[in-house]
Parts: C-alpha cells; sequence; structure tokens
C-alpha cells in the first residue's frame, strides 16, 4: 500500500514558508570577542549607571552603556532603517537617553535599543557580556 503526502500539509508548508517576512536589513553579521577594563580613564563613564561610551568593533563601532551595577547593555551603531545607507551610523544624543541616526531620523532608546520613532521598525543590534566585577573587566561577544 502506498501512502501519499496529505495536500493539506503540503498547502500549509507552503503558507508557512511564504508567509515568513525576512528582515531585508539586516545589520552585517561581525565577530565580537573583545575585553575592556572599565578601570581605565577612557572608560571612566562606565563607571556609574547611565553611562556610556563609544568602543571599536562591531560593524559601524559599538556604544557601550552601563545600565544597573552589574549589567551593560551593548549596541552596534550601525542603524537599522537602511542598513546599506554609508550615513548609517547611530549616535547618543544630547540627551543622553535615545541613539539618533542622523540617516533617516530614527531613534532608540539608549537603555534597551529599543526604537523610539521610526522610519526604523528593528532595534539595535545587541551583544552579548558579562562583566566581572572583581577585575573591572567587561567581556563582549556574540
Amino acid at each position: 500500500m502506498r501512502r501519499r503526502f496529505p495536500i493539506y500539509l503540503l498547502l500549509l508548508s507552503l503558507v508557512v514558508i511564504f508567509s515568513c517576512n525576512k528582515n531585508q536589513n539586516r545589520v552585517p553579521y561581525v565577530p565580537i570577542d573583545l575585553y575592556i577594563n572599565i578601570a581605565l580613564p577612557s572608560y571612566t563613564n562606565l563607571n556609574v549607571i547611565g553611562g556610556w561610551v563609544y568602543v571599536s568593533g562591531g560593524s559601524k563601532g559599538l556604544i557601550v552603556y552601563r545600565q544597573t551595577a552589574e549589567t551593560f547593555m551593548i549596541y552596534d551603531r550601525h542603524c537599522t532603517y537602511d542598513v546599506n545607507a554609508p550615513c548609517a551610523s547611530a549616535s547618543v544624543d544630547s540627551t543622553n537617553l535615545a541613539i539618533s541616526c542622523d540617516c533617516d531620523g530614527s531613534q532608540y532608546q539608549l537603555y534597551d535599543g529599543a526604537v523610539i520613532n521610526g522610519p526604523a521598525t528593528f532595534s539595535l543590534q545587541q551583544y552579548q557580556s558579562i562583566y566581572d566585577g572583581l577585575a573591572n573587566t567587561l567581556h563582549i561577544y556574540n
């Protein structure tokens, strides 16, 4: 006896495949594995909650933000609306509460990288980190 593939499974598979909305504006993947000593003078701003600094790495550079005593948020500075735009680099604005993309006007929260104002719909690319408070070392990686 020969089994036939049920037509409803085929139709369901096609619906799933074609309903997936692919993100065409993906920030390029760049491997990161770096350590920073926040006791160094260039990272003085990270010694207080709410402090931030720019660090080399990622696609267009990184923003390192101290969210709590033990938690750091690391964002790629690559804007998420039109990743191919040559001016797609984000910067912390003068309020020190938001990250702005001059190229398209999008704004992101410094606290978690979420979109505040579009046209961007995707949050900033985030990287993982581990903080060693005894050594004052922050390990950033993906």
